[in-house]
């Protein structure tokens, strides 16, 4: 994809989703080389072949408000009701997390507990793999990594200015 459909792309996502995605496009602007890099990433925090969609949006919106993102983190809860999650189930995994049924809590404090480099809890990721299976497990594994890449770019290229409190606005 050249410079000018990446661009054009960016837009329409932006438009889509009411998203400023301007840290984005700066890269792209700054460096079209660099956004080549990060876009060959942008796959990471969208695998869930074995790993349920509830699961799936339960770690993205964990990942998001564990970082303090709060469009990235509106940007996520858009994308789980826009793919049928209900919106209950997503305002408890940000609102009360401890009140989510104990597999998908798992999934929650396992995302939290990693961005806050804390020690692992082998019987919680057990469960895990019980629950969900190991491939569902590696993928929660790239989710975390992936959906990290982009608050971290915005705080990177300085403009975290972007990350603002949640409107939760889904």
């Amino acid at each position: 994809m050249d410079a000018q459909e990446a661009r054009a792309s960016l837009e329409q996502f932006a438009q889509h989703y009411d998203y400023d995605n301007g840290y984005i496009v700066q890269l792209l602007e700054d460096s079209p080389e660099a956004f080549q890099a990060f876009a060959a990433a942008q796959a990471m925090p969208n695998i869930h072949k074995a790993l349920p969609l509830d699961a799936f949006f339960v770690a993205k919106t964990a990942v998001m408000k564990t970082e303090d993102c709060g469009p990235c983190l509106n940007l996520s809860l858009k994308m789980g009701v826009e793919q049928g999650i209900d919106r209950e189930l997503l305002k408890i995994a940000v609102k009360d997390p401890q009140s989510l049924p104990q597999k998908l809590r798992d999934v929650h404090d396992h995302v939290v507990a990693v961005i806050r480099n804390e020690n692992d809890d082998a019987d919680r990721m057990e469960r895990i793999r019980n629950h969900y299976g190991i491939e569902a497990f590696a993928e929660l594994a790239v989710v975390i990594v992936g959906c990290r890449i982009y608050p971290t770019l915005k705080r990177a290229m300085g403009m975290a200015n972007h990350c603002e409190l949640a409107k939760l606005d889904f």
